[in-house]
């Protein structure tokens, strides 16, 4: 109830002084003034964050932070600036660069609280203890500025796992290296005949442990069907059954059922064991006989079949060291779909169907609130302000649930949202002139929850603290005529539900 009553005072301050979150002292009445904005004279054109790199302290044996301004491209996930930096190596001579020469960065994936980072490499082949450093100061680089909690590393589109075992995802560690190394030793590698050294690589196939239970990355198909989300749960293998483990694990389904669903039918099996084959590349294929195609039982198109397909190659290659590609095949019928049309899947090719999610605020339906919802979205899309503001454009969908209430006004389209830039700590929305005329007939509540819809939306994105309304990129002193938006507004957690 006084969390209400604080909502309805906020309101009525907001409407009866008639201001933006942030003002200049103005005289009552006085005309705000209307100029083009000069956004050339920003000093930055994209997000700034500071952010923590890491390397290694020789001194003391641990990964250390080095702390770096970074300026985050339009649309860009911030973790890929912070990689590119790792790469470079540190600034600071009592550190030591973590990664080898010529390394580059490829893309970077998250969604649900994991991160796959993508790495291009031709040099000499990394040690493992170089290899497990440099996956470390990944994670906790990763971590430190998504929040991730699950990171793998891909080297030219594969996993190395530890030691060319099959290996968990990374996640943030301190203190001393060599201690986390020989600890991932043990776990992964704990039946290593005694003369191989631990820099050595395993040459034994028999010396795999005969039983192990590990975080793992399933993938699940998002329950509107329009994407693969993540989920890490603790799976426990038998001898070398990791691949048919992995596919009862994706047939019982997800645990969180809400946003997911599994990517296969029930009644799918294995006819035989899988079949490796080595490529030049080091890699290898791996063959797989199912009785019936690896698909849910309803999917019949192929946009929706290629799901399933994704789901299951992301799985495998997320914890399968050297996998370089798949095939599929239903009996002895070879699976041609989508960007496998010979057959291949590769995980590099299927990168478009993993989403991620994103909160955007509606009207709630039992309340003059903003309700948060979370919306699955392509991955070139997450970082982007401009493309939240459109998902808003578009409105609740049944997943939100039923008091989710668009806020938006009629008549408006995507032609309307003419962009959405950020500059420094800033966003600035710029309105087409059809958009403020179609706000005309708003009231001042739905004035209000259209503003800070838009303002939280964008605000919920690391490095953007304040929003700018302009109209043909210019200033305005309203959009229906009760709210000014001549100044930039801040995020408001009052008028979100539950917030």
């Amino acid at each position: 109830m006084a969390k209400k009553l604080v909502c309805v005072l906020l309101a009525a301050c907001l409407l009866i002084g008639g201001c933006g979150v942030i003002r200049e002292s103005r005289v009552k009445g006085e005309d705000v003034p209307v100029s083009v904005l000069d956004l050339d004279a920003l000093e930055y054109y994209g997000r700034v964050e500071k952010s923590a790199v890491y390397f290694l302290n020789e001194t003391s044996g641990t990964l250390t932070a080095e702390l770096r301004t970074l300026v985050i491209g339009q649309d860009k996930n911030p973790a890929e600036a912070a990689i590119e930096q790792l790469l470079q190596g540190p600034s600071n001579d009592s550190l030591r660069s973590v990664a080898p020469a010529g390394m580059k960065l490829d893309y970077i994936e998250f969604s649900r609280g994991v991160a796959n980072v993508y790495l291009l490499y031709e040099g000499t082949a990394m040690q493992p203890r170089q290899a497990y450093l440099l996956e470390l100061a990944i994670a906790n680089t990763v971590t430190d500025i998504l929040g991730a909690a699950h990171i793998l590393v891909f080297y030219n589109g594969m996993r190395a796992g530890f030691m060319g075992y099959p290996s968990a995802p990374m996640r943030k560690q301190t203190g001393s290296f060599e201690e986390t190394f020989l600890n991932a030793y043990a776990r992964y590698v704990p039946e290593i005949p005694t003369d191989i050294e631990p820099q050595d690589e395993p040459e034994n196939e028999e010396a795999r442990q005969k039983t192990t239970e590990m975080n793992t990355v399933l993938y699940f198909v998002s329950a509107g069907g329009d994407f693969i989300l993540p989920e890490v749960r603790s799976v426990r293998y038998t001898e070398s059954e990791y691949i048919r483990t992995l596919i009862e694990e994706l047939k019982k389904g997800p645990q969180s059922t809400a946003g997911m669903e599994s990517p296969f039918a029930a009644t799918l099996s294995l006819l035989d064991e899988p079949l490796f084959e080595e490529t030049q590349n080091g890699g290898e294929i791996v063959k797989l006989y199912f009785d019936s195609r690896p698909v849910r039982s309803d999917f019949s198109r192929q946009e929706e079949m290629m799901l399933s397909y994704a789901a299951l190659i992301y799985t495998l290659t997320s914890i399968m060291p050297h996998i370089e590609g798949v095939q599929i095949y239903m009996g002895e019928t070879l699976i041609t779909a989508g960007s496998a049309a010979d057959g291949l899947f590769l995980r590099g090719n299927m990168k478009g169907y993993i989403g991620s999610s994103a909160p955007l605020y509606f009207a709630d339906r039992n309340s003059d609130l903003l309700l948060e919802v979370q919306r699955s979205l392509e991955q070139g899309q997450t970082w982007s302000a401009k493309a939240r503001v459109k998902e808003l454009l578009r409105g609740p969908l049944s997943q939100d649930g039923d008091n989710a209430w668009p806020v938006m006004p009629l008549g408006v389209s995507e032609e309307d949202i003419r962009a959405v830039e950020v500059y420094n700590d800033t966003a600035y929305v710029n309105l087409s002139q059809h958009f403020k005329d179609a706000c005309a007939k708003l009231s001042a509540k739905d004035e209000m929850l259209l503003i800070f819809s838009v303002v939280n939306t964008i605000t919920a994105m690391d490095g953007i603290s304040k929003v700018q309304f302009i109209v043909e990129g210019e200033q305005t002193r309203t959009l229906a005529g009760h709210l000014c938006i001549s100044d930039p507004f801040l995020r408001n957690f009052g008028i979100i539900k539950g917030g």
